[in-house]
């Protein structure tokens, strides 16, 4: 039997949630039932690339030179008839877009192709935080476009899904959530590296250290962090920030926490994330917007309590606070309660992290997150050949 061709599209490959997301769909889908193929535009910029991490586990990628971030008439054209050309030869059952550039450019490609199959998975969405309300309110629209030939949106929480359709965007049948996974196993053994991270960082016995990891964009929200560090070292003198990422925002970081000699360290992008959190005492998420907060699961599994902002489906995944600290988004008083309840709370960060752990492992592994989109494949394959 003839195995089903996938074709995933992204925007670009670089560090974040949505694209090793991609990267691990495509790794570990079945490949004596699928074959898959991974479309993405070039990556480049401060924020990192891991198309070397994907060639390296023998994954082509198959640039789309038109397909690029920033909207251009002419490229974003040039991409549509590339992707348009690629899907007809490649002959695909199913176009998997991801992202929402990607997701709207690729999706139409696909509509002119006539592929059998169109899934979307937003990976969030762009409707806060990003841009003007009469620029959110025009990407919105066409995302309710592209909707109406889009056979399944897979949304990462049941509460993404339920912020598409606040927009106007698809019905509900149309909506499946699916978790973001994570490779479980090097987080959940991490513990032995937390003495020489730790080390490696100048920290001493009894400081606190909290760890946050992302984009140095305006979205992710850092620069409420700093201002909360600002407080937090008022009332715990002990505490230790450490940045991890990199970015456009990352010299004006740099130049407001220098007026913290000693308190914040940025560690730029880095691939060892497991080994880093094993060496910290929390973790902070001040993002303006999240489509689940990734990260998140991956502080669970090395054992981290967690004060995240409650925004897209962070509340849903904490169980609105069950498992971590919840704060408004742009707080940066409140999310400086936070850090300081659990730097001054030992019984109450011991046991949100216990929980979290609890959660977390083993049921947001990759493998299950993958089983899942198989599943929706087969799906909407079947519906497709009714």
């Amino acid at each position: 039997m003839p195995r089903v061709r996938v074709a995933h599209v992204i925007t670009r490959l670089c560090t974040g949630g949505a694209q090793e997301n991609t990267f691990h769909t495509v790794r570990l889908t079945d490949r004596t039932r699928f074959e898959s193929d991974l479309f993405a535009g070039r990556t480049a910029g401060a924020e990192g690339s891991i198309e070397d991490i994907i060639e390296a586990e023998g994954i082509p990628v198959r640039h789309v030179d038109g397909l690029r971030r920033n909207p251009n008439p002419w490229h974003d054209l040039q991409a549509l008839r590339e992707l348009t050309r690629d899907f007809r030869d490649g002959r695909y059952d199913i176009v998997h877009t991801h992202t929402s550039k990607a997701g709207f450019i690729g999706r139409l490609a696909a509509r002119r192709a006539k592929v059998p199959v169109v899934i979307h998975t937003p990976h969030g969405h762009i409707f806060d935080g990003y841009f003007p309300r009469p620029v959110s309110a025009f990407y919105a629209s066409l995302e309710r476009y592209a909707a109406r030939f889009t056979t399944r949106i897979i949304t990462l929480t049941q509460s993404e899904a339920e912020q598409h359709l606040a927009q106007g965007i698809g019905h509900e049948g149309q909506f499946t959530p699916v978790f973001s996974g994570i490779n479980i196993e090097p987080f959940v053994n991490c513990a032995r590296f937390r003495d020489e991270v730790r080390a490696e960082w100048g920290l001493n016995p009894g400081d606190f250290a909290v760890i946050a990891v992302g984009r140095l964009e305006p979205i992710k929200g850092f620069r409420y962090l700093m201002e909360a560090a600002a407080r937090v070292v008022t009332r715990v003198p002990h505490a230790r920030f450490i940045v991890i990422g990199d970015g456009a925002q990352r010299e004006a970081l740099e130049t407001e926490a220098a007026a913290m000699p000693g308190v914040v360290q940025f560690l730029g992008l880095r691939r060892d994330i497991p080994r880093l959190l094993a060496g910290a005492d929390m973790l902070a998420l001040p993002s303006l917007n999240e489509g689940m907060g990734r990260v998140l699961l991956e502080a669970g599994a090395a054992g981290l309590p967690v004060a995240a902002s409650a925004v897209g489906g962070v509340p849903e995944l904490l169980d609105d606070g069950r498992y971590g600290l919840l704060v408004p988004p742009r707080d940066a008083d409140a999310l400086a309660d936070a850090i300081i309840d659990l730097a001054t709370d030992d019984e109450r960060r011991i046991a949100l992290a216990c929980a979290w752990r609890e959660k977390v492992v083993p049921a947001y592994s990759l493998e299950a997150m993958v089983a899942r989109i198989e599943s929706v494949y087969d799906e909407c394959l079947k519906e497709a050949r009714k």
